[in-house]
């Protein structure tokens, strides 16, 4: 007969933390990706520039190539009148060399003809006639010009092992003429619904049932941090369910359990990990979420959440983030804070740490925890606040910070 297991215990979040961050090993699977899909992804190896960038001096601005001597003493009472002889467009190479007295027309990016040695913004011109130029400032030697090899030169280091490709590495690794790049593997994370009464959503619900949300709050989660999601079946409240579950995510580098590390007589995780492998800790003192479960099965790392909403998605941004973080190799997360009054008074639970939600409104922090079973807890609410272990209550006025959930 199974019987009731009560955590007795608890351990400080501050070593669960630490536990997490001890056991959770960088990953060091590489995969292949195009450039186009690299975005947030993680380098692996190094690329280094094996041309000049650009690859040859061309017009930073739209204007007139000259010889900058030409315009020395220009203004707009005694302009240097130049002949144009030509029209250099992107993509087009000069049709000759430009001599004493000429300028050619040319657009931003396009090669400088020989001989020129700057560029006329065209908003100091005039055009009196199709041959003729009025150049009305003068420009010294150089200006408006980016030299060949300005932004890269052979040899040169692009990125390396451990950085993160955003749109402006993206485009430094294209302008090196990288169509694909080497990059870590996201970690695969095996998201686990138990429970006899949790149905798919869209299916009809019995007496005691309740839809799943938390397969979906955790796989956004997993996604926005580097991993890749992988829901399997719900599994029922029986340890050959539970087994086979875990069984099915063999491929998955973290699992995760939804539901079923509690002190009920069918929260069955506890008696999973401990016969698969070694449970580091069992009950955090936290509020929401305190009966969580850490542990490792196999090379798997496990973490047993709350069936809770609310449990379940705090503790997901709490220790599951910070986990496949590092695994994943990403910095770490450090959302937005912003300081404002609390707008009325808070009553915690002394001798645990607590996560509580809140809404801003008009430059304050207004309660917005229901209760741990309640998902709009957190979906009405703009971010949470902490507060800590030894305090009972936060008093209207007093100045919180609240991590703001939006990245």
């Amino acid at each position: 007969m199974q019987t009731m297991k009560p955590i007795r215990a608890t351990m400080p979040l501050s070593e669960a933390m630490a536990l997490i961050h001890e056991a959770a090993t960088p990953i060091d699977r590489v995969e292949r990706v195009r450039l186009h899909d690299a975005d947030g992804r993680v380098m692996a190896g190094t690329v280094v520039s094996t041309a000049d960038v650009p690859p040859f001096d061309r017009a930073a601005m739209d204007g007139y190539a000259v010889i900058a001597e030409d315009t020395f003493g220009a203004g707009r009472t005694d302009p240097r009148t130049l002949r144009c002889i030509d029209t250099i467009h992107t993509g087009r190479v000069p049709s000759r060399a430009i001599r004493s007295g000429e300028c050619m027309q040319i657009a931003t990016g396009a090669p400088m003809p020989e001989g020129a040695t700057a560029v006329v913004m065209v908003e100091e011109t005039e055009r009196p006639s199709d041959g003729d130029v009025r150049v009305m400032t003068p420009v010294y030697p150089r200006q408006n010009i980016s030299p060949r090899g300005s932004d890269l030169t052979p040899g040169t280091v692009v990125l390396g092992p451990g950085q993160v490709i955003t749109p402006s590495r993206a485009g430094a690794l294209a302008a090196t003429g990288a169509s694909d790049v080497d990059v870590y593997a996201r970690p695969v994370v095996a998201i686990l619904s138990t429970g006899d009464e949790i149905v798919e959503p869209g299916q009809p619900l019995r007496p005691g049932q309740i839809y799943d949300i938390n397969r979906f709050t955790l796989s956004a989660i997993v996604a926005r941090h580097g991993g890749v999601p992988q829901v399997l079946s719900i599994a029922a409240d029986t340890l050959d369910h539970l087994h086979a579950a875990l069984d099915s995510a063999a491929a998955a580098d973290i699992v995760v359990f939804s539901g079923g590390s509690s002190a009920g007589e069918k929260d069955l995780v506890l008696d999973l990990v401990r016969a698969r492998g070694e449970v580091l800790f069992h009950g955090i003192a936290v509020k929401p979420g305190k009966p969580t479960l850490f542990g490792r099965a196999g090379r798997q790392l496990v973490l047993g959440m709350p069936g809770n909403p609310t449990s379940c998605l705090s503790n997901a941004y709490l220790l599951l983030t910070p986990l496949l973080r590092r695994i994943a190799r990403l910095p770490e997360y450090r959302p937005r804070t912003v300081t404002v009054p609390l707008s009325r008074r808070i009553v915690s639970t002394t001798g645990r740490h607590q996560f509580y939600t809140v809404r801003l409104v008009d430059g304050a922090a207004v309660p917005a925890f229901k209760s741990s079973g309640d998902i709009t807890s957190m979906s009405q609410a703009d971010g949470y606040i902490e507060i800590p272990t030894h305090t009972d209550i936060v008093e209207a006025g007093q100045l919180v910070d609240v991590r703001l959930f939006q990245d």
